[in-house]
């Protein structure tokens, strides 16, 4: 993600400051902790992640979901 980046789900922006850093690939299954596998989601979004098992893909340009 690009520094200064706020949420990343389309259609949403929101400032960094309303976000959580949700891990791509969760820490407990060996993903790393850094900005590299990591997206900003609002907590409404970040909790549909989790309930609903979307995954995601981050590139330079920014992460992509898939639901």
């Amino acid at each position: 993600m690009a520094k200064g980046q706020g949420l990343h789900h389309p259609g949403l922006p929101r400032p960094p400051w309303w976000c959580d850093g949700h891990h791509v690939i969760h820490w407990a299954n060996g993903g790393p902790t850094d900005v590299g596998n990591a997206a900003l989601l609002c907590g409404r979004h970040h909790t549909i992640v989790h309930q609903r098992g979307w995954t995601a893909t981050v590139t330079a340009t920014g992460v992509t979901w898939h639901t």
